[in-house]
């Protein structure tokens, strides 16, 4: 082969490794880089329902069932007071002695002509009329005479006492007594929450000294007060010792009855897109939001319902999931 040969073969062998390189190399349709598609990651918890009773909390006042003023029957001159201000008193004690000279002169000719006229009256010796007569001013004079004594209609601590010496006159007040065991509270109530209250529920009184006593709902009220709107609740309390006094103020929180509830920490709530207050939960690895209704909160979180008994409540990461999402979660 000679030189012009030579030279030509390798020019067509360039020209074909160039060739075969330039098409290696050309540019071609580009691969599309497609990176593997990870689920969000969210933290749950596992939220079983409880029982739960929301409170109704409404201003209330210790008040006495029963507190009177105690009043004379007739118009005497006080003798003798029995107690001071502030003393217990047992029911038919007598607190205010009157002056009884002539009432006790009349009761006694009283008794004397009535016993006469009965011992007159079996002899046959006087009508019937005559003895009916002689009972009648007997028994008058027996009345007036135990009107001179004013008594404690029940047990309780008496106040407002009359002077020794002071004229009393008919209906004047010759001391007031009020009895503090057992002892009401009372309160209003909105028409809102009344349809939740009712007679023996639990309830707690916080007085403002700080002191605070268990009791019952004893009263609840079936006609709104006029002008506020509002229905009036009573509890008991049993107030043994005394130490409650009558007209002290403070709080009366009311336990409604138990309805199943989830408490939910305050990071894990969200707004629906209606705008209420929501949560989110996987149910089958998936999102569901859930709209719920808060009973109660607290700086820890809130107490809801609109859950299912059993949830697996998203508290961490809901932000940034959607209903339907397929996600992974770490349960807290």
């Amino acid at each position: 082969m000679n030189k012009k040969n030579i030279r030509a073969s390798l020019v067509i062998l360039f020209i074909a490794i160039a060739w075969m390189i330039s098409g290696y190399f050309a540019p071609g349709d580009p691969e599309i880089y497609e990176p593997e598609q990870k689920n969000q990651k969210v933290i749950t918890i596992n939220s079983i329902a409880q029982d739960f009773s929301v409170p109704v909390t409404v201003k209330g006042e210790s008040q006495a069932f029963s507190k009177v003023d105690i009043k004379a029957q007739t118009s005497e001159k006080v003798l003798k007071i029995n107690f001071l201000d502030g003393d217990f008193v047992q029911k038919g004690q007598v607190i205010c002695e009157l002056d009884s000279g002539q009432r006790r002169a009349n009761f006694k000719k009283a008794e004397i002509d009535y016993n006469s006229t009965k011992e007159l009256n079996n002899k046959g010796l006087a009508s019937e009329s005559a003895l009916v007569t002689a009972e009648t001013i007997y028994e008058t004079a027996k009345i007036e005479l135990n009107r001179t004594k004013i008594v404690a209609p029940f047990d309780g601590f008496v106040e407002n006492l009359a002077k020794e010496g002071q004229l009393i006159q008919n209906g004047q007040m010759c001391a007031s007594i009020v009895s503090l065991s057992p002892l009401k509270i009372t309160g209003n109530v909105s028409e809102l929450v009344v349809g939740k209250i009712k007679k023996g529920q639990r309830a707690e009184v916080k007085f403002i000294s700080g002191e605070k006593f268990e009791s019952v709902v004893s009263f609840v009220s079936s006609t709104a007060d006029i002008q506020t709107r509002t229905f009036k609740v009573e509890s008991t309390l049993n107030n043994a010792d005394y130490s409650i006094k009558d007209g002290l103020t403070g709080e009366l929180i009311i336990y409604t009855d138990p309805v199943k509830a989830h408490f939910v920490p305050t990071s894990a709530f969200l707004l629906a897109e209606d705008g209420n207050v929501a949560l989110a939960e996987v149910v089958d690895g998936k999102i569901n939001i859930v709209v719920v209704q808060i009973l109660i909160d607290t700086t820890e979180g809130a107490w809801v319902t609109g859950l299912p008994e059993e949830s697996r409540i998203v508290v961490s990461g809901q932000g940034f999931v959607n209903l339907g999402e397929e996600v992974d979660f770490i349960e807290r």
